[in-house]
């Protein structure tokens, strides 16, 4: 993918992620290629690629629209995320520096005081991915942040998940006193439950909507 097209990607995507672009909402070329001053060539290209990412679903006769999320969508969301952040923490811990056990300990305690749906976003992703980044495998991490996305670009779901932060924090104390004991298979049973308790949320929002 050449930088145009990549550049449109990133825009796009936090257009759907920051709600601008709504479930169900039609991507039209003309007015995305006259709003990015590009053509349509990268923008299919840009479009294809969102594709591939789970947040947008292209239809024959329709074109391009934003995804809406499914009971089906959430299942396989947190099977793979389960798999994958599973295996990504019990690589990680293996080979985890204290500088990064020291800097997921201090964003864990920024978590617990922080008032702001926006900065508890901001300090969730950063300890995970803290926790996941010495695993040795970015197309891994970068598949995980793009799961993540998926959830996270319905602002509903986010901040119900988000309201949870105080029992979460107790299941992420859980993860990281795991990690510092360097004990791998108890952080990766932890981590697969923590998701397991996000999915239960998500899934009976899904369900009541």
């Amino acid at each position: 993918m050449d930088s145009t097209a990549n550049t449109v990607v990133i825009s796009l995507r936090e257009m759907i992620v920051g709600g601008q672009l709504g479930s169900g909402e039609r991507l039209v070329e003309r007015d995305l290629a006259d709003r990015f001053g590009v053509s349509r060539i990268p923008l299919r290209e840009a479009i294809q690629q969102l594709e591939r990412e789970g947040l947008v679903e292209i239809f024959r006769n329709r074109g391009a629209v934003v995804r809406t999320l499914t009971d089906s969508d959430v299942s396989e969301i947190y099977d793979l995320r389960t798999l994958l952040e599973g295996d990504a923490i019990y690589r990680s811990v293996k080979r985890m520096d204290e500088e990064t056990l020291a800097r997921a300990e201090l964003v864990h305690r920024l978590l617990e005081s922080a008032t702001t749906k926006l900065r508890q976003g901001e300090l969730n992703r950063e300890f995970h991915e803290l926790l996941y980044s010495q695993c040795g495998n970015e197309r891994q991490r970068k598949a995980i942040r793009e799961l993540r996305a998926q959830v996270e670009r319905y602002e509903r779901l986010q901040d119900t998940l988000l309201d949870e932060t105080p029992s979460f924090q107790v299941e992420h104390e859980e993860i990281l006193h795991a990690c510092t004991q360097r004990n791998a298979r108890e952080a990766r049973s932890l981590t697969i439950a923590h998701l397991n308790s996000a999915r239960k949320i998500v899934a009976q929002l899904i369900a009541d909507n």
